[in-house]
């Protein structure tokens, strides 16, 4: 026994313990790591580095050729392209939105999505759509559980809503232009949560689906305003959001029919100042040089500076020499 005392006080006093051995080891092994792992750290921060200045590079590219189209061609440049005029907003009692995507529907079908509509029981509108949910054919299934999800979001019941609407997402064999309903429904529901870039990123998924969805832009135009309100932005988001609320801005008068939405808009981004940010003074001087009004789209253009410091530096310039170049055109 006293052997083992003299072995552990040796031990203890020559600091090689089994113990100490162990962490010293260790701490040996996370020494020799080290560089690597720095090395790692240092690879990823280039790589992100990198694809930012490739995503801002695509940015000003994009922004820059939004110009040259205008420029080559006019505010006609900004209205989407209808390549069939039969496929226009319709609507009709079982809830399409186009006439001619849906394909024939078999009368008892078409009844209950009827009696489903009229009924202002919402879970009787349930029940009457839940079969039809399962039904073989998939537009039919995608119809059904999109109803189920505007249903259910009139119910205050947004997951059992996005759950439907991601649901018919999944459903293959659908035309392109009936699955941005999906997305847009995805959108409010992402909206009225205060999720904004959900909310953007599932309108920007409904317009390339549907460049005719004038909803789809309306909602778009409110969601990238208040984005571009936000602090801490990159700067291609803000080129990118304020290049899409021109496209949306020429975009919506051509889909309704009506020039006087540019004024309408115009207001709308007016009203908000141009001390929010000079992204909305230059909207709203675009939409009142396209509604005529001259002498308000040189005012408001003008005033665009007055906002400087609010979006990044690059983004504002940008904006800014755009700005100072229409009041010249004027």
């Amino acid at each position: 026994m006293p052997s083992t005392g003299k072995s552990a006080a040796v031990s203890e006093g020559t600091g090689f313990g089994p113990r100490r051995v162990l962490f010293a080891v260790i701490a040996l092994l996370l020494l020799m790591l080290l560089p690597v792992s720095l090395q790692g750290l240092i690879r990823a921060s280039q790589s992100d580095a990198a694809a930012g200045e490739d995503r801002e590079a695509l940015a000003f590219a994009q922004w820059q050729a939004l110009w040259s189209d205008l420029a080559a061609r006019g505010e006609i440049a900004l209205q989407p392209v209808q390549t069939d005029s039969s496929l226009r907003a319709a609507g009709d009692t079982a809830f399409m939105r186009y006439r001619n995507l849906w394909g024939a529907v078999d009368e008892p079908t078409r009844r209950t999505f009827q009696m489903a509509a009229l009924s202002g029981d919402p879970q009787r509108k349930l029940d009457l759509l839940q079969p039809l949910a399962r039904a073989a054919d998939a537009r039919i299934r995608f119809r059904a559980l999109l109803e189920m999800a505007r249903v259910q979001r009139r119910l205050r019941a947004p997951e059992a809503a996005r759950e439907a609407a991601l649901t018919a997402l999944m459903i293959a064999g659908v035309p392109e232009r009936i699955r941005a309903d999906a997305h847009f429904l995805l959108a409010d529901i992402a909206w009225e949560s205060g999720s904004l870039d959900a909310a953007e990123s599932a309108l920007t998924l409904a317009i390339a689906a549907d460049p005719g969805f004038w909803d789809a832009r309306q909602m778009r135009l409110l969601v990238l305003g208040r984005q571009l309100g936000q602090p801490r932005q990159h700067t291609a988001d803000c080129l990118d959001r304020t290049r899409q609320m021109i496209l949306d801005l020429g975009a919506m008068p051509a889909l309704a029919q009506d020039r006087t939405q540019f004024r309408d808009i115009a207001d709308r981004f007016a009203a908000e100042g141009s001390s929010v940010n000079p992204a909305f003074a230059l909207i709203a001087g675009l939409g009142y040089r396209w509604s005529g009004d001259l002498a308000r789209s040189r005012a408001v253009l003008s005033s665009a500076a007055v906002g400087r410091g609010r979006l990044p530096a690059a983004c504002e310039t940008a904006i800014l020499d755009k700005a100072s170049e229409w009041i010249l055109a004027i």
